[in-house]
């Protein structure tokens, strides 16, 4: 498995208190309007620290999804050669795994795709179920659904999702989807008594980035509190299945399934050896999940604080609508509000070419709205819940986009 576990937290946008909600269909100015006004020194208006590191955070989330949106564009769904029961199993089980998002920028400015994880659904109310590596120091990751057909990057299949709970001991990991669809199916948990030494085993995750694959194999062995530890110094100790099949980078996080398509366990880790492979036993993760989903994953979660400006200037649009620019190594963000200080939404650009956009605040300061342009041209926008990103999806024309 990667170690290098670099997963981007779901962006909490609170600004200026309580915040007027703006009408739907609010326009922004572009950012080479923007670019244009005269500005002079001092915000004119109490407004606030800027949002640098929501606006930040959100760019990160924009980045990930365009970096993992273009592989899955190229996903078509297996030709299966294990007969009619490994079809069946594919079938039933796939739609219930999914693509968990990590990676982060480089010092290069650029998003570094430092592994991909699998999760699973675990209860239709949006939970997946992954490892506490593949989430390791972060609030939330994005989730990919699997596509059916050709995948199409215009549906929201990609949701933000909040980490609300996670024991490292047993490297297991709780996440909660943000306004999940109503269509998710759950896989239920096998007995532990049910696991026999031998007995056949499904898998399917991300191996090396190749989305969704079918793998099988069998139970070699039944190891109860077996200790291991990991590249970066972890210790981990559960008790674990031991398993005769292909674990490769990208599995972490995945189900390990029996015939009927019930969790027997979920793969961690492997070690030097052929077939040295190793899934969090399904009683350890019976017990997890019963103490995680009584955590209450609602609310918008502690706005993280951002660094000062380098400048922090103030212009006006009109009469009505001032704007305050604040400027940062890597970013310029021109906050738009009302002369009473209510705020409009956010124009952002990065020294990358990213631009991005946030409007419709609520009446807790979190943007319904985002989007952004990417470097390479595409154009992709999300909704928010409770200060969460949400649906992030591709979007068709430039004039999807607020101008």
């Amino acid at each position: 498995m990667s170690r290098r576990i670099c997963v981007l937290f779901c962006a909490v946008c609170c600004l200026l208190g309580l915040i007027a909600a703006s009408t739907p269909d609010s326009q922004l100015p572009s950012i080479s309007d923007l670019e244009k006004l005269t500005f002079t020194t001092g915000t004119g208006h109490d407004s606030g620290p800027p949002p640098y590191s929501e606006a930040s955070d959100v760019k990160k989330l924009f980045l990930a999804y365009g970096s993992q949106a273009k592989a899955l564009a190229k996903y078509r769904d297996p030709i299966l050669t294990r007969g009619a029961q490994g079809e069946a199993i594919f079938r039933s089980v796939s739609p219930s795994v999914v693509a968990v998002v990590v990676g982060s920028i480089n010092k290069d400015n650029d998003f570094d795709p430092e592994g991909l994880g699998t999760g699973a659904i675990v209860d239709t109310r949006g939970y997946v179920l992954t490892n506490w590596h593949v989430i390791n120091g972060y609030r939330g990751a994005i989730v990919f659904l699997k596509p059916s057909g050709n995948p199409d990057l215009a549906k929201d299949d990609a949701f933000g999702a909040k980490v609300v709970y996670q024991d490292s001991t047993i490297d297991l990991a709780l996440l909660k989807m943000v306004d999940p669809p109503k269509t998710l199916h759950a896989l239920q948990l096998a007995g532990i008594g049910q696991v026999q030494v031998a007995q056949d085993i499904h898998i399917i995750g991300h191996p090396h980035g190749n989305f969704w694959s079918y793998s099988t194999g069998v139970v070699s062995q039944i190891r109860n509190g077996y200790t291991w530890k990991y590249h970066d110094g972890s210790s981990h100790a559960a008790n674990v299945l031991q398993l005769q099949t292909a674990i490769n980078p990208g599995n972490s996080g995945g189900p390990v399934v029996d015939d009927s398509g019930n969790i027997l366990g979920l793969v961690a880790m492997s070690e030097e050896g052929q077939n040295l492979n190793y899934a969090i036993a399904a009683d350890v993760i019976k017990s997890f999940l019963f103490t995680g989903m009584q955590m209450n994953p609602r609310g918008a979660q502690a706005s993280v604080s951002s660094p000062p400006p380098q400048q922090l200037l103030s212009g006006k649009l009109s009469d009505a609508q001032l704007v305050s620019k604040a400027v940062y190594p890597d970013a310029v963000l021109y906050l738009i509000r009302r002369r009473d200080g209510a705020s409009i939404g956010i124009v952002a650009k990065f020294t990358d070419g990213t631009v991005l956009n946030a409007w419709q605040p609520d009446m807790d300061g979190n943007f319904r709205s985002w989007s952004a342009d990417l470097p390479d041209g595409r154009h992709l926008v999300a909704t928010a819940s409770n200060g969460f990103l949400s649906g992030i999806s591709q979007a068709q024309t430039a004039a999807s986009l607020p101008r």
